[in-house]
């Protein structure tokens, strides 16, 4: 049976379970747990149905016009949970998106814990994946539960979290970071909530990272303590031509720091992210360079310095001069690399180890081996 395909009797079983879910979830804050039966299933099956009926006959990729049909009666099935849970129990907000995904729908629901008084309830088209997405926001005005519905281009494992300001013109600020569905792109939303908490303002929308550079990770971190988090991503480095990765080994990955602006979130700081790949590539620069100095620091004893010098790490043939064949087994952060270097001696293969030392990796030292050979695992013992 397909996914999205639902017999009546099957959604039942769902509901009863979770009413026994939402009683073991974990508090937050103020708000407590109780159980819940989610409202009549017949309603909810005939919406499901005319949401599917309508997604199916959808024209193109936007959600706009008559596209917005079938999200905006998933945005009132959604409310109509919400409401069931009750005011003080929207903690409990993410059991919503396990009734909707049992009647076929494609949903995800977050609630930020630290003030969970907000939802947001994205909704796909589950049977067009280029579709934009919707998401909708819910919130309490006094005694009312409002929602506000808004376009995504991406929509998929979304990222909310909302602050306090302390400002009159506007109280709350959300922001929502989501990826494509082939998680090939990240985009930021940021809205602000009117003074009189009637409706919220959309003050910031673009994709984030350098061009042609792959999706990657993003957290809203408070980094200074001030309760106005920042945003973080982690975006893989494309790199220059002079190293080559395979596909199973380490690839360099950049850091970006956003802050809060009245105009929006700005870049702040860009880094590197330290590992000992990243070590070895500015090793390689360095040396290149001409800045020995500098390359001595990131090795664990510096008099190894005169061999690569020797061994022509300074010099090399163009475009992939290094290549990183293998690396050390179950660690997505290795502490050895194996790799292949066209040198002015013609094809080398070393094996290069790593270790901490003043709090940065450095290289601990290398040993060459044969080309024609595979490269086994390093011998010796492993960094601490």
């Amino acid at each position: 049976m397909s996914r999205h395909a639902t017999s009546p009797l099957g959604v039942f079983p769902a509901l009863l379970a979770l009413a026994t879910l939402v009683t073991l979830a974990g508090p937050a804050r103020a708000q407590t747990i109780k159980p819940w039966v989610p409202p009549s299933a017949d309603s909810l099956l005939i919406w499901a149905s005319q949401a599917k009926t309508l997604f199916q006959t959808n024209q193109g990729d936007s959600a706009g016009g008559s596209n917005f049909r079938p999200y905006e009666r998933i945005g009132t099935m959604g409310r109509r949970l919400l409401r069931s849970l009750g005011e003080g129990h929207l903690i409990q907000a993410h059991a919503i998106a396990t009734v909707l995904d049992s009647l076929g729908l494609d949903t995800e629901v977050r609630v930020d814990p630290e003030l969970p008084h907000f939802v947001l309830l994205m909704v796909r088209n589950p049977y067009r994946r280029t579709a934009d997405a919707v998401g909708f926001i819910y919130w309490y005005r006094e005694h009312d539960l409002r929602v506000q519905g808004s376009v995504f281009r991406g929509g998929t494992k979304p990222e909310m979290r909302v602050w306090w300001t302390g400002q009159e013109h506007s109280p709350y600020t959300l922001g929502v970071v989501d990826h494509s569905r082939d998680e090939s792109k990240m985009y930021l939303s940021l809205y602000r909530l009117s003074p009189s908490g009637a409706f919220w303002n959309l003050v910031q929308v673009e994709e984030l990272g350098p061009e042609r550079s792959p999706g990657g990770a993003a957290a809203w971190v408070d980094i200074n303590g001030d309760d106005h988090p920042e945003l973080v991503t982690w975006i893989k480095d494309p790199g220059d031509s002079l190293f080559e990765e395979c596909s199973d080994c380490p690839s360099l990955i950049n850091e970006f720091v956003f802050v809060e602006r009245p105009e929006g979130f700005r870049l702040h700081d860009i880094r590197l992210l330290p590992s000992a790949y990243a070590s070895f590539v500015q090793f390689v620069r360095l040396l290149r360079g001409h800045h020995d100095a500098q390359a001595s620091r990131l090795l664990k004893n510096p008099v190894q310095l005169k061999q690569a010098v020797a061994d022509g790490w300074a010099m090399g043939r163009g475009a992939k001069t290094w290549k990183v064949e293998l690396a050390e087994a179950d660690s997505p952060w290795p502490r050895w690399l194996a790799l292949r270097f066209r040198g002015p001696r013609g094809p080398r293969r070393y094996v290069v180890r790593f270790e901490q030392s003043g709090g940065r990796w450095v290289i601990s030292g290398w040993e060459a081996r044969a080309v024609s050979t595979p490269t086994p695992s390093p011998s010796g013992p492993r960094a601490r």
